[in-house]
């Protein structure tokens, strides 16, 4: 006789195995623009994709062993080698390390889209890219992902136009007169550029490719205000307007003449992030998040009040404060800038927990990427420990509060995240950067922020080694030092007054 689970069990069952939804991920080939559609599914945020068809229309040949659930790709470079739920894979005879298994459905292997690009770009010919935004892996035939660098001028500036073989996550810098365009796994077609390159504002343009990345450099014969940049995903293009600075022509007052009332920003709200009930992420030894960055934002408190700034602070003990009234007490006290500090972390084993390590920060934006997207999720899961009926419907706002809040400030936050990163690079060594550039995702402690506000990841808990550094007074004082010293910057550069 069978037994029949109760009705209790099935629904705990079914709110434990995560939310499996089938779909199709587009595939298209370059320079021929073919596109096809390949299998997948969505799970817990991530766009699996299927193995053997991706490799098909990518030119590998496919074999796989049933007893020990193997699947070897090849071509005339070499072989890939992936066994399901392993975390590990061979590149000929090399071992190598992804944070996602590959996951079996039915026959195939399936892999998450942006590590199935990375696995088989280590034996594919040309260059693959995966856009989450259009949903699209693309397969170039070319050996560059950086095909042409071109200016223009236009009525009210000049306008770059970078065009690419596939979504590269990038970061632009400006300190006059050079304008650096970073690209993380950009490699460059040598005639992509001219150094005799001359439009408007721009005197000379040049580029550098490094291992794993590439960078296009602009010379500027005058001052331009902050670069606004934007992406086209239909046309792969990377625009950047430069726009000529309009200097004042009055004298400036000496610093000690301007009255702290004159200045544009001279307001800051820090947001420790967690704390009471929520502890946020936990160390392999227990140390916990709150701890750490409530240590940071203290330390940087003082250091700004002692440069003249007005500081509050959404808590100054171990408090629970939900995410919706953070921002809040950031518009009550009409804040300048909010900056909100938190530690990230991951999960699985030892070995990936001890690869995890780095800062980063981050502006409100739709996520570029799915480790962006990721990380947001991590910060958002607070909202579980918020009152039902207390709580905010992030889910509905979302998408209206970014494109009317974010929108709004999203150029200055994202200037005071790079000076931010730029300065933690500097000032704290032992801790290094993540990944290039400044990030961008749908933090919901930054929504409905109306002032230029960033997140702060800063340095994995997780690793042990970090979770070291973190809870050390001195490293919380190094790093809440190189965040005043940046808010510093960006108040002088903002206000004119370098």
């Amino acid at each position: 006789m069978k037994k029949v689970l109760p009705l209790s069990v099935i629904l705990l069952i079914a709110l434990i195995v995560p939310a499996v939804t089938a779909t199709t991920v587009n595939v298209r080939k370059i320079p021929d623009g073919k596109s096809s559609t390949v299998p997948a599914f969505e799970k817990n945020g991530m766009t699996y994709v299927s193995m053997p068809a991706f490799a098909e229309l990518a030119g590998f040949k496919h074999s796989q062993s049933v007893f020990s659930n193997k699947s070897v790709f090849s071509n005339e470079r070499g072989s890939i080698t992936l066994i399901q739920d392993n975390l590990f894979y061979r590149v000929d005879t090399v071992t190598n390390l992804i944070p996602y298994p590959p996951i079996r459905k039915e026959a195939a292997l399936y892999l998450p889209a942006p590590y199935l690009v990375k696995v088989f770009g280590a034996k594919h010919p040309g260059a693959l890219g995966w856009n989450a935004h259009t949903s699209t892996i693309t397969v170039n035939s070319l050996k560059y992902n950086v095909l042409s660098v071109s200016g223009e001028v236009k009525q009210n500036g000049t306008l770059i136009s970078i065009v690419s073989a596939d979504s590269l996550s990038y970061e632009c810098t400006y300190y006059h007169p050079n304008v650096a365009i970073n690209f993380d796994g950009g490699k460059l077609d040598p005639k992509a550029v001219k150094r005799g390159l001359r439009a408007g504002v721009v005197d000379s343009a040049f580029t550098l490719q490094y291992g794993e990345s590439a960078q296009v450099s602009f010379i500027l014969n005058q001052a331009v205000e902050p670069p606004y940049i934007e992406y086209n995903a239909k046309t792969r293009t990377l625009m950047i307007s430069l726009k000529p600075r309009i200097e004042q022509k009055k004298p400036k007052p000496a610093a000690s003449q301007v009255p702290l009332d004159a200045s544009l920003i001279r307001t800051v709200v820090l947001d420790p992030g967690h704390g009471g009930k929520d502890p946020g992420a936990v160390g392999p030894t227990g140390v916990k998040e709150k701890d750490v960055v409530l240590g940071i934002g203290l330390e940087l408190r003082t250091m700004l009040e002692k440069a003249g700034f007005k500081v509050f602070m959404t808590r100054d003990k171990d408090v629970f404060i939900p995410l919706g009234d953070r921002t809040k007490f950031a518009n009550e006290k009409k804040a300048d800038l909010f900056v909100s500090i938190h530690a990230d972390a991951v999960g699985g084993d030892s070995k990936k927990r001890s690869a995890a390590r780095g800062y980063k920060v981050y502006f409100l934006s739709q996520a570029k990427n799915e480790e962006d997207k990721m990380v947001a999720m991590r910060e958002n899961a607070v909202i579980e420990l918020e009152d039902k009926d207390k709580r905010t419907n992030y889910d509905a706002l979302q998408d209206v509060l970014i494109s009317i809040a974010g929108a709004e400030y999203l150029r200055e936050s994202q200037e005071l995240g790079i000076f931010i990163e730029q300065s933690l690079m500097t000032n704290v060594k032992q801790i290094p950067r993540l990944q290039l550039g400044v990030g961008q995702a749908n933090f919901w402690v930054l929504n409905g922020a109306y002032m230029p506000s960033v997140l702060i990841e800063v340095g994995f808990i997780s690793n042990t080694e970090e979770e070291k550094l973190l809870s050390d007074k001195r490293t919380q004082f190094q790093q809440a030092a190189a965040l005043s010293e940046a808010i510093v910057k960006f108040k002088q550069q903002f206000e004119g007054g370098q």
